[in-house]
């Protein structure tokens, strides 16, 4: 035979339509040819992409039913199928939590290799533990049918995505680095995916990404007697395969970084990197052709990721993401600075509404066109404390709202529109929506979690009279909109805040905090705001649609509070400050156009908008105070209007703290003050973490374009720069007894917190506790114990070389640990409801007694919540920041509207 074999005498040859002789002939050539061995190569691939080649006669898996028992999981429903076969829903009693159950096709069963080395590679798949890979929890067969059970997660593929358009750059690089994080942590157990493209990569409710049926091309490969060839077997996607996968070579982790190159490029750019109609044309493109260019420094990144040999690739996944996360943080110096993560870390999101400083900013929209009137505010409630919520009926005649008067517990009032005296409605609760069919959605006993969210049991009242049913628990906001559609809830479960509609139905999911969702006019779609840090004001307008993800309508405010539909539903009005704590008045529409509404002197917090235009709106004075306390006795030491305290030394005598607001502006201050009343001593610039035991330097944080960490001495000396990196936010800090070491409270990369040790001048910050666990500690006298209260009300003894931990008997549900005693035998514990109780509790048996209350003098109108509270070593003094918010509410009325009311 003369000559290169044609694509169509390959795929005869391949499909077994020749005669013995010719069969022969063929071998006998692609023995000696490489390029008709590479071209027989592609064809196969092809050829299994398509489904051509199949087991004889193979049945489909038996479909399992809704309710039916496969091993310990009970089917709730069909969910997907797909070439692996069906995806059902189910749940594991046993953990109380959905699954994923994928049965696989019954072909599994029948090949005993096959089945068992499925289940040696599920097993090794199923160690792989990373926040960017599916997890596997199980492998079985029921009745013949092999299955797969993985954690079950809401949100869409990325192939589902890109249909909606490419991806913007940002997202792009963040979920970038999260599948190379991902892949580098399944390499490093020796796992290659080999079958990387859109349609296995997940896009989490929450914004993350995960990375689906890891190593299980390797599970499922075909195998094909016929290609006796060296090319081997061929499996993977056209489009995404490396050209050494496409050949049938041995492949390694550079593979898969070709294969995520290619899916990044597609995001990007909307279009795959190797095209064509076919799978042969699309393997083809891959081994022979360079794509066109794209620009900037990731289009050089991406380009070395699709290398044709492997050698001028990313040697790693680690390499890529670092490559990749280069380019992230010089984008994001670019831009203004969204997160002061630490002072918002622990203070109370009502007090600090417009406590963030915005670090570039770009300045407020312009204001709407002169009018000779100017709309007018008339006040609605009269006496002192503060509201919660409020809101109007559906008839816009009747406001309801929530508020803690006179240094009471929160209560329902109901008000006319114009007549406003008002009346208890005898509740203790909070109004989060009223329906158009007379209900009210009320939050029962309203509370303060760790200073931050309120949070409650939703109930359901009637307007007609009667007491509320309560119907859900762990809820912070509500609303039906004035459709009265399905109600839409915001809950907090572990560290994610969660936006459902219908209550149960999660449609949007982060660790980042969701507030103010309302539903709007015609139901259609839901504005929320965002934040990124689940204790700081500062975030974006956000709304979300019937499908999809949600999007962003206005961003980069340093303090955003408030939000309502306009009537017409065209616009979203919100509250917000680009630069400091006075708030103003904005709307944006749907296409991200943003307008100033109005302003007034101070802050000013959107509650809601009636059909006929009417603003209900707040005018609160809010103030972060300081104050220590001694034997009964306390004494105020707040300095400007946004003291907050950090840290107190352990004798009792020195009290750490910043003070931010209108005083310091965007450096914020650190601030050191003998508790004895005399003034106070600036340090310098930063939000103050920790005080060392010996009193001479403080760790402290400075914000500008990338927060910066500095040791900053109390006394002569220069600031000295410290790196924590991997941690990126930075929750809270305290040294260790020797002076030597820091414990942080901390995330990375938007993860779940965890506690770290970290010593300076010792390399980087090391991890003690699993991600999810970074509750509030504190470090035993001998720095061998840290103690904490987790989710579950348990109080827990954990070892610093992280490989002990016991439980103290008892249950001690919403309460911190605040300290414990000299010699390390007890704990003093704290309540989070007003007045804050602090108890000493035995380590050994668990036994609790009270200690002091705080407040001593009780609760004084306006006090919202007790922050920080920290205690000397002997028990017997106490510093704590506290936050106060005045409310007064005011009906803002278009001139119009107020002729009208006029008798």
């Amino acid at each position: 035979m003369t000559g290169c074999l044609t694509e169509e005498t390959v795929l005869t040859f391949v499909e077994g339509r020749l005669r013995p002789g010719q069969r022969a002939l063929i071998e006998s050539h692609l023995s000696g040819c490489g390029a008709c061995g590479e071209l027989l190569a592609v064809v196969t691939g092809a050829w299994h992409e398509e489904g051509r080649l199949k087991d004889s006669a193979e049945p489909p898996p038996r479909p399992f039913i809704k309710g039916e028992q496969v091993g310990p999981y009970t089917v709730v429903g069909h969910a997907a199928s797909g070439a692996m076969g069906d995806v059902y829903r189910a749940h594991d009693g046993r953990l109380g939590r959905d699954v994923a159950l994928k049965a696989l096709p019954a072909r599994f069963v029948q090949d005993a290799e096959r089945l068992a080395r499925f289940r040696q590679e599920a097993r090794a798949v199923g160690a792989l533990s990373h926040p960017n890979l599916l997890t596997v929890f199980d492998v079985g067969t029921h009745e013949g049918v092999p299955y797969l059970i993985t954690e079950w997660l809401e949100g869409v593929t990325l192939r589902e995505r890109l249909l909606l358009g490419p991806l913007p750059l940002q997202q792009a690089l963040r979920l970038g680095i999260q599948f190379a994080h991902g892949l580098a942590a399944a390499h490093a157990r020796g796992v290659i995916h080999r079958d990387l493209k859109p349609a296995n990569l997940f896009l989490c409710a929450n914004g993350n990404g995960r990375i689906l049926d890891f190593g299980l091309a390797r599970l499922t490969e075909h195998r094909v007697d016929a290609v006796a060839t060296q090319s081997g077997a061929v499996v993977g996607t056209a489009g995404y395969m490396a050209p050494e996968q496409v050949r049938g070579q041995p492949v390694d982790a550079r593979a898969d970084v070709f294969a995520l190159g290619a899916v990044l490029y597609e995001a990007v750019s909307g279009r795959a990197p190797f095209g064509g109609d076919s799978p042969v044309e699309r393997m083809s493109a891959a081994l022979r052709d360079d794509p066109p260019s794209l620009p900037g420094e990731l289009g050089t990144v991406l380009a070395r990721c699709l290398a044709k040999a492997p050698a001028d690739r990313f040697q790693s996944a680690q390499d890529l993401a670092f490559a990749l996360e280069g380019i992230a943080t010089r984008a994001t110096v670019r831009r203004p600075s969204l997160l002061n993560a630490a002072l918002l870390a622990v203070a109370a999101v009502v007090v600090l509404f417009g406590a963030g400083v915005l670090l570039a900013s770009t300045g407020d929209p312009a204001p709407p066109p002169h009018k000779a009137e100017r709309p007018t505010y008339r006040p609605v409630t009269f006496r002192q404390g503060h509201v919660l919520n409020a809101r109007f009926s559906a008839d816009g005649h009747t406001l309801f709202y929530g508020a803690a008067w006179e240094g009471g517990r929160a209560e329902l009032y109901s008000a006319r529109t114009e007549r406003p005296l008002s009346q208890p409605l005898g509740q203790p609760a909070d109004v989060l929506a009223a329906s158009p069919r007379g209900e009210l959605a009320v939050l029962l006993e309203p509370r303060f979690f760790d200073a931050e969210h309120g949070s409650g049991t939703l109930g359901l009242m009637p307007l007609a009279g009667g007491a509320p049913r309560a119907v859900l628990e762990g809820v912070l906001e509500a609303d039906w909109g004035r459709s009265g559609g399905p109600l839409a809830v915001v809950r907090r479960v572990g560290e994610s805040f969660r936006l459902e509609q219908p209550p149960g139905t999660v449609r949007f999911e982060s660790q980042g905090w969701i507030s103010h969702a309302r539903v709007s006019p015609d139901g259609a779609r839901i504005a929320f705001l965002f934040h990124a840090h689940p204790k700081d004001d500062r975030g974006d307008v956000w709304v979300l649609e019937k499908s999809g993800p949600p999007r962003v309508l206005s961003a980069d405010w340093s303090s955003i509070r408030g939000l309502a539909w306009a009537p017409d539903g065209n616009e979203v009005w919100f509250t917000a400050s680009r630069i400091d704590a006075d708030s103003a008045l904005y709307a944006v529409d749907l296409e991200g156009k943003t307008r100033l509404v109005d302003r007034i002197a101070g802050r000013m917090v959107l509650h809601d908008i009636a059909d006929d235009g009417s603003v209900l709106v707040d005018h609160p004075v809010i103030r972060t105070g300081l104050a220590f306390g001694r034997a009964g006795e306390e004494r105020d030491l707040t300095w400007a209007d946004a003291s907050f305290m950090t840290d107190l030394s352990r004798d009792g005598r020195t009290v750490l703290f910043t003070e931010g607001g209108q005083t310091e502006g965007p450096t914020y201050g650190a601030y050191l003050r003998s508790t004895d009343g005399a003034p106070p001593i600036r340090l310098g610039d930063g939000i103050p973490m920790a005080l060392s035991p010996d009193g001479r330097q403080v760790l402290t944080a400075r914000y500008g374009a990338q927060t910066e960490f500095f040791l900053l001495p109390t006394g002569a000396g220069e600031p000295r720069a410290v790196s924590l990196a991997p941690v990126t936010v930075l929750l809270s800090a305290r040294w260790f007894p020797d002076g030597k070491r820091l414990l942080l409270r901390a995330s990375e990369g938007g993860r779940p917190a965890r506690h770290w040790v970290f010593e300076p001048g010792a390399g980087a910050p090391r991890p003690l506790t699993a991600e999810g666990t970074g509750f509030n500690a504190a470090i035993a006298p001998d720095g061998a114990r840290l103690a904490a209260v987790d989710a579950t009300g348990s109080l827990q003894l954990i070892s610093t070389t992280g490989e002990d931990v016991r439980q103290v008997p008892g249950r001690f549900p919403g309460q911190q640990v605040v300290g414990w005693n000299a010699n390390g035998d007890t704990l003093y514990l704290r309540s989070v409801s007003l007045p804050v109780q602090v108890s000493r509790v035995d380590v050994r048996t668990g036994a609790s007694v009270p200690h002091l209350t705080v407040p001593a003098r009780g609760n004084k109108p306006g006090l919202v919540s007790i922050m920080t509270l920290t205690l000397s070593a002997d028990g017997s003094a106490y510093a704590y920041s506290y936050s106060e918010a005045l409310s007064r509410l005011y009906l803002r009325e278009e001139p119009s509207l107020a002729r009208a009311g006029t008798p």
